[in-house]
């Protein structure tokens, strides 16, 4: 074997390691990559029933309350999850949900069921999803049935 084959067989495994670190640090850096998405729903959005799916992408958010308790569940983990009810008057009041088992299912306790069924005096919900860099919107009107 000549010195120059020698050398590549030396070489060949720095080289193989320190491309798959450079190539995973450039994906990362990628996807770190501030972006923004309009989060629509295909039909109307019944949060009371269960029946809310927002969707970007390959993104999907699942938005509920079931007595008072506000839940999104998201196809993928996120970093943060928050949701804010828009008063008739303007006043805007945000809830950040917290997370519960694991970075795809959020809850809090709110009163947004009952601003927007009960007292009327509300109809807007806005919803703020933060994943890595990319942040999803949606501003959306719920249906106000309470099955």
């Amino acid at each position: 074997m000549n010195k120059d084959k020698r050398l590549a067989f030396i070489l060949a495994p720095f080289l193989l390691v320190g491309g798959y670190v450079v190539s995973d640090q450039y994906i990362e850096h990628k996807a770190n990559k501030t972006e923004l998405f309009a989060l629509a729903s295909d039909g109307e959005c019944a949060m009371f029933t269960g029946d809310c799916i927002l969707q970007s992408g390959d993104m999907q958010v699942n938005i509920t309350d079931i007595d008072g308790v506000t839940k999104s569940n998201t196809s993928y983990p996120v970093d943060t999850v928050a949701i804010s009810l828009v008063y008739d008057t303007g006043k805007e009041v945000i809830y950040g949900l917290e997370k519960t088992a694991n970075p795809q299912y959020w809850e809090r306790q709110t009163d947004i069921r009952s601003a927007l069924t009960q007292s009327k005096t509300a109809s807007t919900l806005r919803v703020v999803i933060k994943r890595k860099g990319s942040t999803y919107i949606s501003e959306i009107n719920p249906v106000i049935t309470t099955q």
